[in-house]
């Protein structure tokens, strides 16, 4: 065998180029391996392997050596992309049994969850490669308060189809409980139910609960799946908190959000998506004629003055010939030109500039702060700190990382967003139990009442995922003391547990939650769950005990 080329530096990657690497690190969505002392690399769970992998940190152990292709390689980013796959063919050629003539409003499709992000789910339709994406907002009837506790890559869902857009290759799926109830029939009693009651048909529950309106397409050979990787750094740092602060309120306070405000939120969902869409586009067609000279990277800079995408891929172009001056100058040319409305997009520019610092400024730390403090002038002072954030996150400097924390906590102090930031941070730095429940008690005194349930649960559910789990476990507990009738928390908190896999745990909590006197509905969903659960135990005698105290339930509501 030939001895693979050692890469020191990231410009002399390029796509396709046959690597090696030590695995450095493994986690459930892929592993990062390490190409050489200086470049790191990610592997996402899909291209780790031809087959579907369960649980790559049996499969990859840390310091395995694995032999793999570039997707992508970014050095204004510093990200590269490898694939572990052999097939490098398109699969809807093997799998092209499900197209869009067979596809009806109306019908129940079986599907398979391919990707968890921020936003929502990607899901490949079964005998197919049409892909959907489900936005967060339609996952579930109750509040979703983490995708990632409730779904991950692999899961096996059912969906209604809701609409079909032929001509642009689109159809929306539907994964709510509601979407499903009208199909149930209500074998358990024999009868339709009366007075309003909801039927409690646990039987033939969903294999998932939860919903989604999704776009299918068939997926080409990108990279990142369709999502940009510009989006890629900024997603979970992007926007206000505004949103989720709403939300929060709503869920606390029992309430459902009045129309104007449900409104405000799709239009801003659409807007977002959109935005998606379009840089994906961009990205097509950029790698259908890629640009080979500075002349051409003009007259596209001419034909799309307002991408980010386009004046990012010429920095980076500039970069790979070793003209980092060059390169400077078409930033501050992107930063001129772009439409001053394009709040978003300047700031695509901005942190495009803060990795070009980082990496060739000098001194560098000097260089990247007055960038910084001239982006504070022009867009969201919010936005700009995580940027800027997860610039030293990702790069590992931590103790500038630290710093930047004090400055945003202070400064932002309101921040649901920020305040759950620095305890991941911390958690993931090894912090002592100390150390997190003071930075706790310093956000419950800073954040405003509405704020505080939101922030409580998501830092239970970080301790959860980040090994300490007796702490979080003691967090729930204490919310759930005040708050005995939130089926949200107590969902989420059962998702905790069922990740961990302790069944006496998981079954001892599920049968305090079903001896709750709840409405109908709320109970419903909580046998549904812990039915499913048994189900996936495999233990008939204990799918007969769900049965048998959800129909005792039944028997007491109409009594």
């Amino acid at each position: 065998t030939t001895c693979a080329p050692r890469f020191e530096k990231i410009n002399d990657l390029c796509p396709g180029t046959e690597v090696k690497g030590y695995v450095k690190n493994v986690n459930p969505k892929g592993c990062f391996i390490m190409l050489s002392r200086m470049v790191e690399a990610r592997i996402i769970l899909s291209n780790l392997s031809d087959e579907y992998v369960e649980n790559p940190q049996k499969d990859f152990s840390v310091g395995m050596l694995v032999q793999g292709r570039v997707l992508s390689a970014e050095p204004l980013s510093g990200k590269v992309e490898v694939s572990l796959r052999k097939s490098t063919g398109s699969k809807s050629q093997k799998l092209d049994d499900v197209s869009y003539s067979d596809l009806h409003v109306g019908d129940i499709v079986d599907g398979q969850v391919k990707r968890v992000e921020s936003y929502g789910l990607f899901v490949t339709i079964k005998s197919s490669e049409l892909v959907g994406l489900c936005h967060v907002s339609e996952l579930s009837d109750e509040p979703v308060l983490d995708i990632n506790a409730c779904y991950k890559a692999g899961d096996m869902v059912k969906a209604k189809i809701l609409k079909i857009d032929e001509d642009r290759h689109r159809v929306s799926l539907g994964l709510k409980e509601s979407y499903f109830d009208s199909d149930l029939t209500d074998d358990e009693n024999g009868n339709e139910n009366d007075g309003g009651r909801v039927p409690m048909d646990i039987s033939r529950a969903p294999q998932m609960s939860g919903g989604f309106n999704s776009t299918l397409v068939l997926p080409g050979p990108e990279p990142r799946a369709s999502v940009p990787p510009l989006q890629v750094a900024l997603d979970e740092y992007e926007g206000s908190d505004q949103e989720g602060d709403q939300k929060a309120h709503e869920i606390a306070n029992g309430s459902e959000p009045n129309v104007k405000k449900s409104d405000r939120r799709l239009k801003e969902k659409a807007r977002k998506q959109r935005e998606i869409e379009i840089s994906a586009l961009e990205e097509r067609a950029l790698q259908k004629d890629i640009p080979q000279t500075p002349d051409e990277f003009e007259k596209l800079v001419r034909t799309s003055p307002n991408s980010s995408f386009v004046w990012i891929k010429y920095m980076a172009f500039l970069l790979d010939l070793a003209d980092v001056e060059k390169a400077r100058s078409v930033a501050e040319r992107a930063l001129r030109t772009i439409n001053i409305r394009e709040e978003e997009e300047k700031l695509n520019v901005w942190v495009a500039y803060f990795n070009l610092e980082n990496e060739y400024g000098s001194p560098r730390e000097d260089a990247v702060k007055k960038i910084f403090q001239r982006a504070l002038q022009y867009c969201d002072p919010k936005k700009v700190h995580l940027a800027l954030l997860g610039m030293y996150e990702r790069t590992k400097q931590n103790e500038l990382a630290d710093e930047l924390f004090d400055r945003m906590t202070k400064r932002f102090k309101t921040s649901c967003k920020i305040w759950l930031r620095r305890i991941q941070f911390s958690l993931t730095q090894g912090k002592d139990v100390e150390y997190i429940k003071s930075v706790v008690n310093r956000a419950l005194l800073s954040l405003p009442q509405n704020k505080r349930i939101k922030f409580l649960t998501q830092t239970a559910i970080l301790e959860f995922k980040c090994g300490v789990a007796e702490e979080g476990r003691s967090r729930f507990e204490l919310i759930l003391r005040e708050y005995p009738k939130r089926t949200d928390i107590w969902s989420v908190y059962l998702d905790q547990e069922i990740r961990l896999g302790d069944t006496e745990i998981i079954r001892a909590l599920f049968d305090r939650v079903t001896c709750l006197s709840l409405p109908p509905r709320k109970m419903k969903f909580l046998f549904k769950k812990y039915l499913r659960y048994e189900k996936a135990q495999g233990d008939e005698e204990r799918i007969k005990h769900v049965k048998q105290k959800a129909m005792e339930f039944v028997e007491i509501c109409r009594a």
